[in-house]
């Protein structure tokens, strides 16, 4: 019979690492529920926002800041409802207050009252590499904590998020996201936050995605102080068109579609401007914009007061416009 003992020493090691994590962990991991009488999930099939396969009106947590009561989960979990109830691993509970909300980033942010909590900090998700280990973490019950472990599949996935919009940098995982483990941490060796459990892709045979911790920790704050993440606005409504092939060689364009501008808010940036109902607009950045994604995308990487050089076709023109990003209240 071979010599096993050294594959049992190995095995021994990495099981009593991972339960050390997970037991380190344990007290910051919370169970969250919706507290009204509208607790309902999210069916459907395909790409989908889940409670945990089948639990509706709950998912989990993890305490941020145990000084002032932070709980960040998953936007899903609590939508539609400011009232929630927090279940510690300990027995304890106490309702709360959601008072901030990321649908675009599937995050909402939670206060409690209570004493004695316990912060999990955050780690770089940006130096995560695929074959990394790290353990999937929930509180589905109230009373007590699952966990899976796996390995980071890939980094810098995309899915559509329960907003409509494109969520990015998002990381796929082997650790499954079992019932009720939706906003509960995805976390590394050194036991740090890494990301927040968001979706499972059944038609893809569970893939399993988490909001990365870079994501999280650039939105709390935002979410904190005003509620919502204040994003710049460009203040139009378009959709993605075709452009004429000649008219996009005439002026070298290397892409094949654009956004067809609908309408211009009245006294937003794009008016301001002198963006114009009829405009596709094709670049910004110096980036390409092939459709409300990419546009988005722009944004998203732009900051209130920045100037956003644009380019748009106005009939057989390609006209640039500088466009300043205000965060007045008609962007």
């Amino acid at each position: 019979m071979a010599d096993l003992s050294n594959a049992k020493s190995v095995i021994d090691q990495y099981s009593a690492a991972v339960m050390s994590i997970v037991e380190a962990l344990a007290p910051s991991v919370v169970r969250v529920e919706r507290n009204d009488d509208e607790r309902h999930g999210h069916g459907g099939r395909g790409r989908h926002w889940h409670m945990g396969r089948g639990r509706v009106g709950h998912g989990s947590g993890v305490v941020i800041d145990a000084e002032k009561g932070y709980i960040v989960t998953s936007y899903h979990v609590v939508s539609g409802t400011q009232d929630v109830r927090v279940h510690l691993s300990d027995g304890r509970a106490v309702d709360g207050k959601r008072i901030g909300k990321d649908p675009e980033n599937d995050l909402a942010l939670i206060k409690i009252e209570m004493s004695g909590l316990q912060a999990a900090t955050f780690g770089d998700s940006g130096a995560l590499r695929t074959g990394a280990s790290v353990i999937a973490m929930g509180n589905p019950d109230g009373d007590g904590i699952i966990a899976t472990s796996g390995i980071i599949s890939a980094v810098n996935r995309e899915l559509r998020g329960p907003s409509g919009q494109l969520m990015g940098g998002l990381i796929q995982t082997s650790a499954l996201f079992n019932p009720g483990m939706s906003g509960g941490p995805l976390v590394n060796s050194a036991g740090q936050i890494v990301g927040l459990n968001t979706a499972s892709v059944t038609e893809a045979q569970g893939i399993n995605l988490a909001v990365s911790s870079a994501t999280i920790q650039r939105v709390i704050p935002e979410l904190a102080q005003y509620g919502v993440v204040r994003r710049p606005r460009l203040g139009i409504a378009g959709e993605r068109q075709r452009l004429y092939e000649g008219l996009a060689e005439h002026h070298k364009l290397n892409q094949t579609h654009g956004v067809y501008i609908h309408q211009v808010i009245e006294n937003s940036p794009a008016a301001r401007a002198g963006i114009a109902a009829g405009d596709i607009l094709v670049m910004a950045k110096d980036e390409a914009i092939d459709g409300i994604d990419a546009l988005n995308r722009v944004l998203g990487s732009s900051k209130f007061g920045d100037e956003l050089k644009v380019k748009v076709l106005r009939k057989l023109e390609l006209v640039e416009i500088a466009v300043k990003l205000t965060d007045d209240e008609a962007a």
